[in-house]
């Protein structure tokens, strides 16, 4: 018989079963089967979720043998109290699921008495004027009590077999599933009452039983020497459980963390207990939270409901909790008691209740006051009572708004003392002093006052209460960095960080998009102290780098004497990163890389306010190639100038070493014109990072509308002063121009900045190839004797960098957006021309030659690797234009770009096919010298990936031009390992794993398209 229908079809079968084929007619039951199944025995959450769901919503109609209904439900239970009792997190949620699952459509709904604790207990005739529910809770209630029990005899042993959270998981759900309101619960309150207040109650003891081992200093595990509290303590427990004796050998116990339900040992003993403890704080302080929150109170005024808890039990668990939250070292254990306070903190906080109101606004107080007198480890960033205040601060929209103001002021007061002095300003080597006199270890209360600044910053609750205090905490984020002790400026490190994701958001790829911030404009009229006070940094990082003297003085010396005469000796050589660190990184100002990080992810305004639009006009009449005269030449930052009378505002400014720098213009107290001023006085900075950091600031603080203006006034600055130009100034200023261009035209730029593109960046840009890099001909490796390293190669493979990301292949984001067909026409001209001239002209013979290939002797020259491989880059890009070009009798040279024919000039003409020859480029003298070249194996493997990106769309046309005989050979000896013998000297293979790879699959795909037979070929693991 039956013992219950599901939809009327049938029992479900609660063994394991598959479910049937497709087409096989799938009964209710087979499906009830297989949700069961899934519930039981996937592991991942999602998918027991969702079969939770479908099976709470299927319908169970109650048939006519109960007994038989019983018998199969108890079955299940048993299946998922062994499963509760499992060490693994997943089969213990499993287990609680089903317990929950049992409990609300079978002893809810339909009444069937399941025993928890024991058939002989639990169902007998002394109990059957219980409820089924209640006789539900009570065994669980009574398996939870054991199990404490266990615990407390033996920690050990109770962590290994009686684990507490699968139980307690099952009670927090039960709990959740009683309609507390319901007649038939209300009916039996003082049961109900009887049995919460028997839950709170263990619910305590087992946290009596665990927080020794989480209140330790360092519970995760990872313990320095002077912390050996934890360890002491679960070593202790294991010698009173009367287990093997502890050795400092490794344990010889299984390494499984989460360990089995079995009989079987789940891990090592510390990491067993300390996951014991922590799971079971983790569900206890759920347990808590519903016990507190879903009964009604006595100090809640509906007098149609029995109270089932007192105020002051509420007040105990709120206690309780506060304790957890504010003791406990262990991270995950205290983030799992915070949303359990919050909740309580909600509910005491709206209670009718005036001492329950009370204890939240004193717990507000003791978070804040507690971090003068309390101790905790520097290293667990204050513990849990950043999360202690900010549950306190969000468990009601009420409390928000009558606590955070209080809360921020005590905050701002004891993060007052940032610990700053001048010494600390000239150098952060004062630490060493002030570590002679105090610990870094210590507690400081202003280290606890910033980090639960930072966690109130952090939480999206309080998303539009916090902004107010968001200029406050900058400035004390950017003084902090300023500060003598390390404790401070690491965590006003993090602050910053806090506060750039609250106004900015999460930080994308830098390709992803343009910036997602707001502007500059925007920023500082929300909060318009900062504009101030950033100046005022910015002023000191620049005053602070006019001190940086480069040149070393040399170095005096005398006879072994010391009675001759002295003379003066060249120092020794030393590597780049100590030459820096000894003298450009100590000049850095603390505070300047967060200026410019906060400048650099500001979204460019299409125009400054303060600047007309005449101002910023280009010269449309200007022919092609023709730089734009900027409003005052001298300097990129007067192209976004606004017009300035230097009688009433007076401006200093000296672009060179040893020299002060003050900016002061009160009538553009809100533009970004002082931004741009002090940025790019950073960009000529002998530290590579402050150029690159200050090009990046620089971009956004530009308008839009005159970038093309300012690009081209960078361009002809160097051009202009073309070699005496100092490399650190060159390189600063290609930086500038490329974070311009990447901001300011890569990313859905409009027709006009495509337009301004071509007619004037992109010739200002290729005039600058002669400069940096024809010279390159003549060794970008050679030894540059009496130098520390090689800035010229830095500064050459920043321009190749630009060159290729923006004009080798052009066309690919220029003309999509150029609706005039002429422009377009012109730029697909510009383009290969420029391409084809430096293919004939500079690629091939520079990478033919013999310079620069050579590798480097000595210590690594600074860019040139970089330099070779951006070559190459360009090369390949010049190889893949599909233009020609065709030689006439008389010697002139036409460009046949598709359809179209066009002199050197660029001028269209009529195609002269009876006069003239076609020149196909071989590209193979080019390409074998780099495959042939083990040294630069970024070039080698560049050329490899581009030669395998045509095979795989089948545009063989390139390995006709090149020689297919030519090429075999080469691919074949890079796929053989380095140690083999090769026969062949000229052919050594590469050491690098990925160029080995490489040749393989362009090999496997050479075969495939050409279908040659693999099997011929000496090569291993190669499959076609």
């Amino acid at each position: 018989m039956v013992p219950f229908e599901v939809a009327a079809l049938g029992a479900p079968n609660f063994g394991r079963g598959q479910l049937p084929a497709q087409g096989s007619g799938v009964t209710a039951d087979e499906i009830v089967t297989v949700l069961t199944q899934v519930l039981i025995d996937d592991p991942f959450d999602a998918n027991r979720a969702g079969a939770f769901e479908l099976l709470t919503s299927w319908p169970l109609v109650r048939a006519e043998d109960g007994g038989a209904a019983q018998q199969w439900a108890s079955q299940l239970l048993g299946r998922a109290l062994h499963l509760i009792g499992s060490t693994r997190a997943g089969e213990s949620e499993s287990g609680a699921l089903i317990i929950r699952w049992l409990f609300r459509k079978f002893v809810v709904l339909q009444g069937v008495r399941l025993g928890i604790d024991s058939d002989d207990e639990q169902v007998d005739a002394a109990n059957m004027d219980v409820p089924c529910d209640v006789l539900f809770a009570r065994g669980l209630l009574a398996r939870i009590s054991r199990c404490r029990m266990a615990a407390e005899s033996n920690l050990l042993d109770a962590a290994q077999h009686s684990p507490l959270h699968g139980l307690l998981t099952a009670v927090q759900y039960v709990v959740a599933e009683i309609d507390f309101a319901s007649s038939e619960v209300q009916a039996h309150a003082g049961l109900w009452r009887e049995w919460l207040a028997g839950l709170a109650q263990e619910s305590i003891d087992v946290t009596r039983v665990v927080l020794s081992v989480l209140t330790s200093a360092s519970p995760e595990g990872n313990i320095p020497a002077s912390y050996r509290e934890m360890e002491d303590t679960i070593d202790g427990i294991i010698r009173a459980a009367g287990a093997i004796e502890i050795s400092d050998a490794a344990s010889d116990i299984s390494s499984d963390d989460e360990g089995g339900a079995g009989n079987e040992p789940a891990g090592p003993r510390q990491q067993v207990i300390l996951s014991y403890c922590w799971r079971a704080v983790k569900e206890v302080s759920g347990v808590l939270a519903v016990v507190a929150t879903c009964p009604p109170g006595s100090d809640q005024s509906d007098e149609s409901q029995s109270a089932l808890i007192d105020s002051e039990l509420v007040s105990r668990i709120g206690g309780l909790l506060h304790t957890l939250l504010t003791s406990i070292r262990h991270r995950g254990a205290f983030s799992a008691v915070h949303p359990a306070f919050a909740r309580v903190c909600g509910r005491m906080f709206s209670s009718a209740d005036v001492e329950l109101n009370r204890r939240v606004s004193e717990w507000l107080d003791q978070c804040v006051d507690i971090a003068t007198i309390c101790r905790v480890s520097v290293t667990r960033r204050s513990a849990g009572w950043p999360l202690c205040l900010l549950a306190t601060l969000t468990c009601d929209k009420l409390a928000t708004q009558a606590l955070l103001p209080r809360a921020m002021d005590k905050l701002f007061a004891l993060a007052s003392d940032l610990q700053t002095d001048s010494e600390a300003d000239k150098a952060v080597a004062s630490d060493s002093e002030a570590a002679s006199n105090t610990d870094d270890t210590t507690d400081l209360p202003q280290v606890h006052a910033i980090n639960m600044m930072r966690t109130l910053l952090e939480d999206h609750t309080l998303a539009s209460d916090i902004v107010p205090y968001v200029e406050h905490a900058f400035v004390v984020a950017l003084t902090g960095l300023r500060s003598r002790r390390w404790a401070i400026r690491n965590v006003c490190s993090l602050l910053f960080a806090a506060l750039a994701r609250r106004v900015f958001g999460n930080s994308r790829g830098r390709e992803e998009t343009k910036y997602d911030g707001i502007t500059g404009r925007e920023l500082f009229t929300r909060f318009p102290g900062l504009h101030p006070f950033l100046t005022r940094q910015l002023e000191d990082a620049v005053d602070r780098l006019a001190e940086i003297d480069m040149v070393q003085d040399p170095v005096e010396i005398t006879d072994d004497e010391g009675q001759g005469e002295q003379t003066t000796a060249t120092p020794p050589l030393v590597d780049p990163a100590s030459a820096v660190l000894r003298t450009g990184a100590r000049f850095i100002h603390p505070a300047l890389y967060p200026c410019l990080i906060l400048l650099a992810r500001l979204q460019p305004t299409l125009a400054d306010a303060t600047v007309t639009r005449e101002d910023s006009a280009v010269n449309a009449d200007a022919e092609a190639g023709v730089v734009a005269e900027a409003p005052h030449a001298e300097s990129a930052t007067s192209a976004v100038a606004p017009p300035m009378n230097l009688d009433r505002e007076p401006l200093t400014r000296v672009n060179e070493r040893n020299s002060t720098v003050h900016v002061t213009s009160a009538s553009t107290m809100l533009s970004m014109y002082s931004f741009t001023e002090l940025v790019e006085l950073c960009v000529d900075s002998p530290v590579f990072k402050t150029r690159e950091m200050a090009a990046r600031a620089f971009a956004p603080l530009v308008p839009s509308e005159r970038a093309a203006s300012v690009v081209t006034s960078l361009l002809k600055g160097v051009y202009d002063v073309g070699a005496t130009i100092a490399a650190n100034s060159c390189h600063g200023t290609l930086c500038q121009v490329h974070e311009l261009l990447r901001v300011h035209w890569r990313h859905d730029c409009d027709a006009g900045m495509r337009r301004a593109f071509v007619m004037h960046v992109f010739p200002a840009l290729t005039a600058l190839w002669p400069i940096l890099v024809q010279a390159v001909d003549k060794g970008v490796t050679e030894d540059k004797a009496g130098e520390h390293f090689d800035v010229t190669d830095v500064v050459r493979h920043q321009y190749l960098v630009l060159v290729n990301e923006f004009a080798a292949r052009g066309e690919a984001w220029l003309l999509p957006g150029l609706g005039d067909l002429g422009l377009a026409r012109t730029t697909r001209v510009l383009l290969t021309r420029f391409r084809l001239t430096m293919l004939y002209g500079t690629l091939h013979p520079v990478l033919t030659g013999s310079h620069v290939l050579t590798q480097p002797n000595g210590a690594q020259v600074a860019g040139a690797y970089g330099t070779v491989e951006e070559l190459v880059r360009l090369f390949l890009a010049c190889v893949d234009d599909d233009a020609l070009a065709v030689v006439r009798d008389d010697g002139s040279v036409q460009l046949r770009i598709g359809s179209d024919v066009v002199d050197e000039h660029g001028s269209r003409m009529a195609a002269d096919d009876d006069v003239s020859s076609e020149v196909l480029y071989n590209p193979w003298s080019v390409l074998g010298s780099v495959l042939a070249n083990n040294s630069f194996y970024e070039a080698k493997l560049l050329v490899l990936e581009w030669m395998l990106e045509h095979a795989s769309h089948e545009r063989m046309h390139i390995f006709e031009r090149i020689g297919i005989d030519s090429l075999l050979p080469r691919l074949i000896a890079d796929t053989q390992i380095a140690s083999d013998d090769c026969g062949d000297l000229m052919l050594q293979p590469s050491r690098d794993p990925r160029v080995r790879a490489a040749a393989i699959r362009l090999l496997a795909q050479l075969c495939t398209r050409l279908e040659i037979d693999a099997r011929t070929l000496p090569v291993r693991d190669m499959v076609t």
